[in-house]
């Protein structure tokens, strides 16, 4: 029998991990321990060249071993941050493998940068541009709410190619600070941060507040961070 990474279309594509977008559901269902894992992400991936691996998690423990097989992370939206992202998004710091955080997952970047696991960087928003339209479902999630402005000296300039965005909205909450070796290089028209970056060249790690999976016109951002995981593929 043929393995799956046998097949030649594999070959030289990525393996990108993905984390579950929340905690683990307890309900009365037959198979009531459950991770949720966000199809569009899958789908973009595919789209673009990368081969998705839902990272598997214990009772939120690693399995070891598990991490290795990534060549990049991907940490997609949700509503929790569990102290497990944490554990993770230290093992591909550390490997210099590439990272690329949506929504909360960019929120747990800069929480991780901050060394703030206790999410003081986070804060309610409570005025300006409506960051989560009541109006905004599943069925026009690729809507378009508010504008971004990207800064010029940014590796997500480099990658956007525009100053000015506009983009989809579903948070409530935003981060106040980056920490060390990151810096801010996108903020909403009312003057939130809606994109963080690594500064050095020795690791790849961008996040993005709103969710660009759902927006073809920002394939640039997938495009770039798969080629930058295939370095180690070849």
């Amino acid at each position: 029998m043929k393995s799956y990474g046998d097949d030649v279309m594999v070959k030289g594509k990525p393996i990108i991990g993905i984390l579950a977008t929340s905690n683990y559901l307890l309900t009365n269902d037959t198979f009531q321990d459950t991770y949720r894992y966000g199809n569009n992400y899958a789908k973009k991936i595919v789209e673009c060249g990368g081969i998705p691996y839902f990272i598997p998690l214990v009772d939120e423990n690693i399995v070891p071993d598990t991490l290795e097989v990534c060549d990049g992370l991907l940490l997609p939206g949700g509503n929790r941050v569990r102290p497990v992202c944490f554990e993770i998004i230290d093992y591909f710091y550390n490997s210099n493998k590439p990272i690329l955080g949506i929504c909360l997952g960019m929120q747990t970047l800069a929480m991780y940068s901050t060394r703030s696991e206790d999410r003081r960087v986070l804060k309610l928003i409570d005025n300006g541009v409506d960051h989560h339209p009541v109006e905004l479902v599943r069925d026009n999630n690729d809507t378009v709410v508010h504008k971004d402005y990207v800064k010029k000296d940014s590796k997500l300039f480099d990658i956007i190619k525009d100053e000015e965005i506009m983009v989809n909205s579903v948070h409530k909450s935003t981060i106040t600070d980056v920490g060390k070796n990151f810096r801010v290089s996108i903020t909403s028209e009312d003057g939130l941060i809606e994109g963080l970056e690594y500064i050095g060249d020795d690791k790849f790690i961008i996040g993005v507040q709103f969710h660009p999976e759902i927006l073809p016109q920002f394939n640039n951002i997938f495009d770039v961070f798969i080629n930058k995981c295939k370095k180690d593929t070849k």
